[in-house]
């Protein structure tokens, strides 16, 4: 029996609703993270954002460590292969509007070279924009400060400087051991 106009508008219009529902992808319900008090790591946004962008993206190279400090900092870390050497590093994502990535690029420098050392990190800050180098109690940082916002957080932009940072350290890292192991 033909449908009436009334139910076929009726029919179209619950398919579009169930299409849509269907095609739109569950938000998660609105978070937000306060600054202050030990709220717990539920109240990182941010932090939970990125964990959501690790699995729906099947990318399982992080361990993650809950600091349980004021700004519920949460450390994703992992590890960079660079000539041949393994080198740690970590995602520092807090309630604060700074997403730090810190790399450790070598430990073990003696007093003798840290000023030599200081002034040719400080040369390498100034010819990088995003990249800084910093000696602290024998161990070389490389430090990327990317500011976020809970609504501008942006895994994707994290995972491009990943790819950014080991770009870099393939095309720097032996002039800067080089710079580490010469003799005084």
């Amino acid at each position: 029996m033909p449908k009436t106009k009334e139910e076929q508008t009726t029919e179209k219009q619950t398919t579009s609703t169930e299409e849509m529902a269907a095609a739109k992808k569950p938000e998660p319900a609105k978070r937000t993270a306060r600054r202050g008090g030990k709220q717990g790591v539920e109240s990182n946004t941010k932090a939970l954002d990125f964990q959501e962008f690790l699995v729906d993206n099947n990318i399982n190279v992080f361990s993650t460590e809950s600091l349980e400090d004021d700004y519920q900092t949460v450390m994703f870390r992992s590890r960079i292969e660079v000539k041949g050497q393994i080198l740690p590093m970590a995602i520092l994502i807090d309630t604060s509007i700074f997403t730090l990535i810190r790399t450790q690029i070598v430990t073990g420098i003696t007093a003798d070279k840290q000023a030599r050392l200081e002034h040719y990190l400080n040369g390498l800050n100034a010819q990088y924009k995003i990249f800084k180098y910093y000696l602290r109690d024998g161990v070389i940082y490389l430090d990327i400060c990317l500011p976020y916002v809970d609504e501008t957080f942006d895994s994707k932009m994290i995972q491009l400087m990943l790819s950014i940072l080991v770009q870099h350290l393939e095309a720097s890292y032996d002039d800067l051991m080089a710079e580490v192991w010469k003799k005084e």
